[in-house]
Order: structure tokens, then sequence, then C-alpha cells
């Protein structure tokens, strides 16, 4: 064996070509002064250098360089530089000393071959010992990473000594236990980095040529120097394989910090998203809800021509559809958090499908599109989220008027196509749907070519929404179509359960008390938007309450000090607080509250309910919702 090899090679490729006079000077005099001549001293030193410059320039073209043993195919392709460049050495060196006397030329082959192992072996076991603890940072593991590294070595020394340093005498002359070493230099390279696993070979190879060159080595009752073939081997092969299992390993490690890493960036990117969305839609509704109550205060009045009525009803639908593209970008970000809630209660279906061609009539209808129902299934009951089921049939209707042109045809079939299933079919008269776009209509975004984005506007959300409540609730939608200008059919199937006997409720008796007189309350009404704060002052007042209004915290504070109230309304968000603070602390006066906000996530709605709000209304409000809301808040304090 002969390290000098190993550590010109890995000098060289640390330093610098610019190094290798010193390689040469050191190989010259230890040749000088130990056996040949000048001109064999200056021969061998010349073959020495050369060998490095050569083994370096390769490591540093094909294998990375000083990185060589960061992947397992470099490790490759370090063992095939070595046998190559360690060729140079011999060649000159041996040729050198058959020239001038000092080998027999009958032996060339024998002494080649020999010198060659030597320096092939100083490649493989010395070269990365050198280079791994010169380029890698000093030991900085925790205590009991470098306690199982200190028993490592412990045991590998005791292993080495048992095998090759004669503790047990005739142990193992009996037992061929030179390879039992092996599995802890695997551990090593298995828990540890390349650094720790050479080291590992490194003593282990030096105790077990100490062994053989005081004849217990692998083969101590063979000659010395077939021990010391076997032991080359021994040592190249268990580098090879421990040094290869060490780089796959630090691959590993390495693509999962990398994966670590870009988790964490996902997750940051999500976490921005659902902030920007969730304040974008707080910006988004805020304006949106005076609006809305100043349209129930226009449609309240009696004296109202039916033209200006139909005028009301449009500003209705396209608010109404303005929150609705707001809900949609909210839900997707739950759907794809996997944080969509479903809240199952046995419905009818019928009735639901009734509700939402009630609700998209005047569309219809300003479309003179011929709608008609077949709801001709026996059992109609489901288990589902009242309010996600009819978003699903809403968002079907929807998309079937949006895409049908005037005078169209929609037709609405329900059926029991097995007694525990019902189906639900929304088929339509308009454009169609190409075939190869049917596996794509239930992606986010998805509006088939730019021609139907520019004509037909949409987010292209609907559907990948109706899919993921549909799959929520375990039913199963699909679309179907003959082509483009065929029409389009959706079909939900989803499963039937029977209904319960339910008590009527106490809600059906609208805003009467006992006695049949309507009620009043007195309301603390909190908001910071002054649109919002005064639309909703007129409608709560033109419906018999009184109403006090406060734009802050503070304001808030002092008016429920001075003045009882039964009810409060609130903002989440205000100027120097939040509406969760306020009502945390009049909840202990026997308030009841309801929390109205632009922010709509799950985590709001949890956040509103912990701190004593019966119910988190999202803006923008209609005053039907608010109506139905209040008397649920005052049916539970008189409950």
């Amino acid at each position: 064996m002969w390290p000098p090899a190993g550590i010109a090679v890995a000098a060289l490729l640390v330093l610098g070509y610019r190094a290798w006079p010193a390689i040469f000077i050191g190989a010259f005099f230890v040749n000088l002064t130990t056996a040949g001549s000048l001109g064999t001293s200056l021969c061998i030193a010349t073959g020495n250098s050369l060998e490095a410059l050569c083994g370096a320039w390769l490591v540093n073209r094909f294998a990375g360089g000083t990185r060589v043993f960061d992947r397992a195919q470099d490790v490759f392709k370090f063992l095939l530089i070595a046998a190559v460049s360690t060729a140079v050495s011999p060649t000159i060196g041996v040729t050198s000393l058959a020239a001038g006397g000092f080998a027999s030329w009958g032996n060339y082959q024998a002494v080649w071959l020999t010198w060659w192992l030597g320096d092939i072996t100083g490649y493989l076991v010395v070269a990365p010992l050198v280079l791994l603890w010169w380029t890698r940072p000093r030991w900085e593991e925790d205590f009991a990473r470098t306690l199982e590294a200190g028993l490592l070595l412990a045991l590998l020394v005791a292993l080495g000594e048992t095998v090759f340093g004669g503790w047990i005498p005739g142990f193992t002359e009996t037992y061929p236990l030179a390879f039992v070493c092996g599995p802890v230099i695997l551990w090593t390279a298995f828990r540890f980095t390349q650094r720790e696993t050479i080291t590992g070979v490194v003593v282990l190879s030096a105790i077990a040529l100490s062994g053989t060159l005081h004849g217990r080595g692998l083969s101590h009752s063979g000659p010395t120097n077939q021990s010391l073939l076997l032991i080359q081997a021994w040592a190249g092969v268990l580098t090879l394989t421990s040094m290869t299992l060490a780089a796959a390993m630090a691959e590993r490690r390495r693509a999962e910090a990398a994966l670590e890493q870009q988790k964490a960036a996902v997750e940051l990117a999500n976490q921005t998203k659902d902030n920007f969305l969730a304040m974008l839609s707080h910006e988004l509704r805020t304006p949106l809800t005076p609006a809305m109550a100043l349209l129930d205060l226009l449609e309240m009045e009696p004296d109202r021509e039916e033209e200006s009525r139909q005028s009301l009803r449009i500003i209705r639908r396209n608010l109404e559809l303005e929150g609705r593209l707001i809900d949609d970008l909210l839900d997707l970000t739950r759907i794809a958090r996997g944080k969509l809630q479903l809240k199952l209660t046995p419905i009818d279906a019928h009735e639901a499908i009734r509700q939402v061609v009630e609700i998209c009539r005047s569309e219809i209808d300003a479309k003179t599109l011929r709608l008609e129902l077949k709801l001709g299934a026996e059992a109609s009951q489901v288990a589902a989220d009242p309010a996600k089921f009819q978003q699903i049939i809403w968002n079907l209707l929807k998309n079937a008027i949006k895409f049908t042109p005037d005078n169209g045809e929609i037709t609405i079939v329900s059926a029991n196509d097995e007694p525990a299933r019902l189906v639900i079919t929304v088929r339509d008269t308009g454009i169609g749907i190409e075939p190869e776009q049917i596996a794509r209509v239930f992606n986010a975004f998805e509006q088939g070519d730019e021609s139907f984005q520019r004509r037909h506007g949409g987010l292209g959300l609907g559907l990948a929404i109706s899919k993921s409540i549909a799959d929520g609730h375990g039913a199963l939608l699909e679309a179907m179509s003959d082509g483009r200008d065929r029409g389009a059919t959706f079909r939900l199937t989803i499963s039937v359960v029977e209904s319960p006997a339910a008590p009527p409720s106490r809600l059906e008796k609208g805003w009467s008390d006992e006695k049949g007189e309507r009620s009043t309350w007195r309301i603390l009404l909190v908001e910071d938007h002054a649109d919002t704060a005064a639309a909703l002052r007129n409608l709560l007042a033109r419906r018999g309450h009184s109403v006090s209004v406060a734009h802050d915290l503070r304001s808030a504070r002092e008016a429920a000090q001075g003045d009882p109230f039964d009810l409060l309304i609130s903002d989440v968000g205000l100027p120097d607080g939040t509406g969760a603070e306020l009502m945390s602390q009049l909840r202990t006066n026997g308030m009841r509250g309801i929390a109205i906000s632009g922010f709509g996530m799950s985590g709001d709605v949890e956040k509103s309910l912990a701190a004593g709000f019966t119910e988190h209304l999202v803006k923008p409000v209609n005053f039907e919702t608010l109506e139905a809301a209040m008397l649920r808040a005052m049916r539970v304090e008189a409950d």
C-alpha cells in the first residue's frame, strides 16, 4: 500500500496543480534515500507527479473535483479514474528500474502489478480521508451523535483487533471472521457522513495491515504477499461499498433538506396567498354591504313602479354575483388546504332545487329560457350541508344558464336509479363541451378556449368547487356532452337517507312573540365603515328597533356602560381593537352578539364564536339573513 499516491492527488485537488513541485521533490528524496540511483529517482518522481496530475485533472473534469464523494455515481467514476491514472507511475518507475538494473525484466509484470495495486489502494483509501478531513467543516455534532460515533469507533477497533490483532489466539484460524467488520462500516455510512465512513475504513485497514504483516491476515497460513493482495482487495471493496452508500445517504439527506426547504417556501407562499385573499375579500366585501343594505331599503318602499323594481332586481343580482365570486375564491383556498368544513343534516334535495330555481328565475326569464323540472325521485332526502348542497345546484344551474343561448332549454331531472341513491341531472341545449375538454372541465380556472372566456366571463371556479363539495359529501359529479353546440349534461349522484320527523321550529313564527306582536330590541351597532353603519342603522330603525351606532371599540364600551342593550351587532375589525374583545367584555352582562365581517375563513368564524358571538355573518349581508340571525340570537337568550 502506498499512501503518498492518495495524499498527492488529494493535495492537488485542494491546492491546485501548482503544488506538483512539492510532490516531485518529496518523491525524489524518498527514492534517492532508499534504493536506486539519481536517474531512477528522477524518473520515479516524474512518474509520481504525472500520476497525481493526471488523477486530479480527471477528477476535476469528470467527477466533481473536491466534491467527488458527494454523489454515488462520482464514487464509481473515482474508482475508474484511480485505475487509469495509477498506471502512469508504475509504468515509468518499473521501466526506469529495469533499465538501471535494479529490477529484472523477467519480473517486470509482477513488479508493475504490485506497484499499481499499491498506488490504487492509496487512491481509494487515503485520498478520501485526506480530502474529506481537509475540506469538510470541523466536527460540531451534538453529544448523542458524538457518543454514537465514539462507540462505533471503539467497536471497530475491538473487532479489528479480534480479527486481525490476535486478541483471541486461534479463534480466527478456525472461523473466517474478517468480513464481520463490514456491517459496522456500513452502519457508519448509513448514520454518518462520508468523512466518518472513510475514517472507519482507514482505522480498520491499518489494523488489518498490521495483523497481516505479523502473520494474522486474511490468509494467515499462506505467503505474506498473498495476504497483502487479499488485504488490498478487501480494503478496496470495503471502501467502494461503504463510500457509495455514504454518498447515496448524503444525496438523500440533501434531497430531504431541499424538499423541506421547498415545503416551507410553499407553506409560506400559501400563507401569504391566504392572507392576501382574506384581506382582498374583506376590502371587496365592505363596500358591497352598504349597497346591499340600501337596496333592501329601496325594495321596502311599497309604491314603486314595476320598471323600478326590475332595475332593483338587476342591481341585487349583480351584487349577489359579486359576493359569490369572492366566496368562490375563498372556497377554492379552503378546498386546496383541505379545510372545507361540511355540517351534514338531512335535507330535501327537491326543496333545495326549487329554491335555487327561484333565485335564478330572473336570469332564466331574461334570456327567455325554457326550464323544465322533472323531479320524479320518490326518495329525495339526503345528508348534506344545506348551504353547500345548494351551492352545487346553483353552480350547475348558473353554468347551464351562462352557456345556453337565448330561447334555449334547461331540464333538471331527479330519479332513484337505485333505492338508496338519488341522481340529479342538469341538462342544457347550450354550447356543449369538446371531447378533449371533458376531463378538464372540473379543473380550477378552466373555461375552454379563450373565446369562451371573452364571451361569457367568470373565473372558471364554479364547477371545480362543486366537484370538491360533491366529493366531500361522498357524492359523484360527472360531466357529459356530445360535442360542440350539442349541449351539456351534469349528473350528481348522492346517497339518500330517511327523513327524520322534525319538530316545528319557532323560527317559523317570524318576528312575532308568543302574543303575535312584533318584537323590537335595543341594538348597539358597531361598524367603522361609515356607509355600512348608516345603511344598517336605517334598515334596523325601519324595522322599529332602537339603534345606537359606535365606530370604534372605545366609544362602543362607553355606550354599553351608559345604556343597556339587548343585542350587539359588531364588525370584527375595528380601528382600536376587535369586535371579539368587545363581545368578550359585554357577554358577562348577558348581551347577545352577532359578528359581521369581510373575513370569512373558518378560523375567523371560530374566533368569533369563541368570543361569544352567536353567529358570524360574512359581508355583504342582506337584511333577510341578518333578521334571521337576530331572531336566532334573541331566541337563544330567551331559551
